[in-house]
């Protein structure tokens, strides 16, 4: 993505919870984590959508 989209408070909050999972992941070992990385994919790729609504 080269613009970076503005994300709410609600998305925000989505991926720091995301990343916390994923920090406890890699605690317990765990390297690879492609599921997490689509989904906060996923989360921008929304606001990249509702930002271009908007205009």
């Amino acid at each position: 993505m080269a613009d970076e989209v503005k994300l709410t408070a609600w998305e925000k909050a989505a991926i720091v919870r995301l990343e916390i999972r994923g920090v406890r992941r890699a605690a317990a070992g765990i390297v690879n984590q492609p599921d997490i990385d689509r989904q906060i994919a996923r989360i921008k790729e929304r606001a990249a959508k509702r930002a271009k609504r908007g205009k």
